[in-house]
């Protein structure tokens, strides 16, 4: 972003608020457990389409009538089975966290306004960013456009054909190297498209101009890291990622109320929550849309 103190906003329930008042953190969570799953399966079917093209027009990945010459299409199949069967990694976990660039949108407020409570909490985009930073995470914005998607994806595709031409199809002993080095390819595939599936997002959503946190951790060594909450259908793993904070004060340079029909009474009481938590906030509002809308 080029204006360091352009405010960027985290939508959060009443629940949340407490949480990252009480905590200067923020919770991140693991992607295979996004409450919208189809995020993840918008950015599958995009990179379905591209392998069939890829296999078509490339021919080194074509099946043909020997198995030696085939293993170029068989590589691109089993990348296709290994996506549509994400599950938890033993060895990596990403973790996400949104922010988005509008602090009063009825959308939002319709998916975190639950019982008229939520709020939208406004960090300036330098400060969260050196904070993400200086945890080994990084902060990015998400991708609407369906051309730079698939620019995107394209990089993966020829990237993982590269490798494969190069460690297995101009290969001596082509099943030998097969059998060594195939699963290790496609697992790095499998790792750079999920760090890449949760910033491509459908063009219908362009009006959250979406900024996310990935954060990318071994699951062995950040165990302890690592928290669970309780979701709608099971258990959610999460980490927390720290604010940005000033002489030991949280800072939170703006905070929306969502629509509420107590507007008065929930400023002072977001007000006097966030003094009494010795929290930096010089600003309170409440949401301008109508609270019959939600």
């Amino acid at each position: 972003m080029e204006n360091p103190d352009k405010i960027v906003f985290h939508y959060t329930s009443l629940d949340g608020l407490l949480g990252i008042t009480e905590s200067a953190s923020i919770w991140a969570t693991n992607i295979l457990y996004l409450n919208d799953a189809s995020e993840f399966n918008y950015a599958k079917s995009l990179l379905s389409d591209k392998l069939k093209h890829f296999c078509d027009v490339n021919p080194d990945f074509n099946k043909k009538t020997t198995l030696d010459e085939s293993l170029g299409y068989f590589f691109f199949e089993i990348l296709e089975e290994n996506i549509n069967k994400l599950l938890p990694s033993e060895h990596f976990s990403f973790y996400v966290c949104s922010f988005s660039e509008e602090f009063d949108l009825l959308s939002q407020w319709r998916g975190y306004c639950k019982n008229s409570s939520g709020y939208s909490l406004g960090f300036a985009f330098g400060s969260l960013e050196k904070c993400v930073k200086q945890a080994g995470f990084a902060i990015k914005p998400c991708i609407y456009d369906e051309r730079k998607q698939i620019a995107e994806i394209d990089v993966l595709l020829q990237k993982a054909s590269d490798r494969f031409l190069r460690e297995i199809g101009s290969a001596e002993e082509k099943g030998k190297a097969w059998d060594t080095n195939s699963k290790y390819l496609a697992a790095d595939f499998l790792l750079e498209f999920i760090q890449l599936a949760p910033f491509l997002k459908h063009p219908k959503f362009a009006e959250e101009r979406e900024w996310r946190i990935m954060a990318s951790l071994k699951t062995k060594y950040v165990r302890s890291q690592i928290k669970f909450r309780q979701g709608n259908t099971m258990i959610v793993p999460y980490i927390e990622i720290p604010l940005p904070m000033e002489a030991e004060r949280l800072i939170i340079d703006e905070v929306f109320i969502g629509p509420t029909n107590e507007k008065e009474l929930s400023m002072a009481s977001v007000e006097l929550l966030l003094k009494s938590r010795n929290v930096n906030c010089s600003k309170v509002n409440c949401s301008t849309i109508p609270y019959r809308t939600i």
